[in-house]
C-alpha cells in the first residue's frame, strides 16, 4: 500500500500519542486521533465504531497511568484498575469486531511479579493483544518534553527543575535505567509494524545511571545537582526481545538537547 494513502487511527494525545501523529502525518499518511483530552472517552469505543472502521492501522497508545509521584489510597488504585480494564474491554471488543491490524503499547511493569496497577492492567492488555493477533510494544523509560505535573516523567522533572538552578534527586541516583528518546520509540512503532514482529521491547540498548542523567543536565543549563540519600529502586525488569534491525538514532545527549529546547520554550512563555 502507498503509505500516503494509509489511514492510521491513533488512541491517546499524550507524549507518545502526539509524537506519533506528527511523524505519520510528515510521512504523509492519513490520521484521526481519539483521545480524552479531546472528549472522546475510549471506554466507549462502541461510539467511535466507524473510525476503526476507516482505518487501516490502529494505535492504542491510550492509557489511565494514575498519579505515581505521592502516595495514593486503595480506593484510588481500584479506581485505576477499574477504567483500564474497562478500557481494555470495550477497545479490545471494538477491534475484534472491525478486525484490523493494531499495536498495543505495553510496559516494562507488566512482566513484574510486584503486584502493582500498571503492569497488572498492562499484562491484561497484552494477553489479549496476543488473543487478537496484534502487535506488542514493550516501553522502557520513555522521555520528552512535556508539561511538569503529577503524572510528567523523571527527565523533563528535572530539566525543570535544572531551569530553576537546581537538579534535585530523592534518591543516590545509583540506579539505572534506559531512556528512549519519543521520536525513537514512534519510528521503532511503526518499524515492527512494517516488519510484523509481535513483540519487541522497545529499548535505547543503554544502561544509565540517574546520576550519570541528572549530572549531564546541569551541566547543559549550568545548575547544581543535588543527590538524596536513600537508594533508588531498581529496575523492574530486562528487556528480553529486542526490537529486529532496528537501531534509536538519537543518543541520550541529542535526545537531552531536544528536550532542553523544547522546555526552554515552556519556560520562557511562563516567564516572559
Amino acid at each position: 500500500m502507498d503509505i500516503s494513502k494509509r489511514k492510521n487511527l491513533v488512541l491517546g494525545r499524550g507524549l507518545i500519542g502526539s509524537e506519533l501523529q506528527a511523524f505519520l502525518e510528515e510521512r504523509g499518511e492519513e490520521i484521526k486521533v481519539l483521545s480524552r483530552e479531546d472528549g472522546q472517552d475510549l471506554k466507549n469505543s462502541e461510539n467511535h465504531f466507524s473510525e476503526f472502521e476507516w482505518a487501516d492501522r490502529v494505535w492504542f497508545v491510550a492509557w489511565d497511568v494514575g498519579v505515581w509521584k505521592k502516595d495514593t489510597t486503595p480506593a484510588y488504585e481500584a479506581e485505576i484498575l477499574d477504567s483500564n480494564l474497562q478500557l481494555c474491554r470495550s477497545v479490545f471488543r471494538v477491534l475484534e469486531r472491525a478486525s484490523k491490524p493494531f499495536l498495543f503499547v505495553s510496559s516494562q511493569a507488566a512482566p513484574t511479579p510486584d503486584m502493582i496497577t500498571l503492569g497488572v492492567t498492562k499484562r491484561v492488555g497484552e494477553l489479549w493483544t496476543r488473543i487478537l493477533g496484534g502487535h506488542v510494544a514493550r516501553l522502557w523509560n520513555v522521555y520528552g518534553w512535556e508539561p511538569v505535573g503529577e503524572k510528567s516523567h523523571l527527565i523533563p522533572d528535572l530539566v525543570w527543575k535544572g531551569l530553576q538552578g537546581k537538579v534535585e534527586l530523592m534518591s543516590n541516583g545509583e540506579e539505572t535505567r534506559q531512556f528512549l528518546y519519543v521520536r525513537d520509540c514512534v519510528e521503532a512503532f511503526v518499524h515492527q509494524f512494517d516488519i510484523g514482529q509481535k513483540h519487541a521491547d522497545v529499548v535505547s540498548g543503554e544502561w544509565v545511571s540517574i546520576k550519570e542523567v541528572a549530572q549531564l543536565i546541569a551541566k547543559k543549563l549550568g545548575a547544581e545537582v543535588v543527590l538524596g540519600a536513600k537508594s533508588g529502586k531498581p529496575s523492574l525488569y530486562s528487556p528480553e526481545t529486542p526490537l529486529e534491525s532496528w537501531k534509536p538514532r538519537f543518543s541520550l545527549n541529542q535526545g537531552l538537547d531536544e528536550t532542553i529546547k523544547n522546555a526552554k520554550e515552556a519556560w520562557n512563555q511562563q516567564n516572559p
